[in-house]
């Protein structure tokens, strides 16, 4: 009864500390002076956390987008593309978060991307 409470225990244990899915990205710009800019994005249970850590300028200037290519799915897209390319992006919001502060995005669609830079985010991409 004793290795029985004891197997059980275990099998229990396994299943409370299974954590949620999520993606993280993370955005890091040495400078002279240590870090030019030092960025993180986590996307779990479809809520998108936005964080910026350090930043020559005092905040993160962030873009959120999405991008479709001609006959390739949105969450295919390369992130990289070549003038030739027949992608198109549609801006979904445009923000600046002071170092220190973060930001929580919800309803973003499949596939979406983003870019962040220390003065603004036009210049990404």
């Amino acid at each position: 009864m004793q290795l029985l409470t004891t197997l059980l225990s275990c099998l229990l244990s396994l299943f409370g500390s299974l954590d949620p899915a999520s993606t993280a990205s993370i955005t890091r710009v040495a400078g002279r002076d240590g870090d030019a800019l030092f960025s993180k994005t986590t996307l779990a249970d479809g809520v998108a956390t936005f964080e910026c850590f350090a930043s020559a300028s005092g905040g993160c200037h962030y873009r959120v987008y999405e991008e479709a290519c001609a006959g390739v799915p949105a969450t295919m897209a390369p992130p990289v593309k070549s003038a030739a390319d027949a992608c198109s992006r549609r801006t979904l919001d445009v923000f600046a978060l002071d170092v220190g502060k973060r930001r929580e995005v919800e309803g973003l669609p499949a596939g979406f991307r983003h870019c962040v830079a220390q003065d603004d985010a036009a210049t990404c991409g």
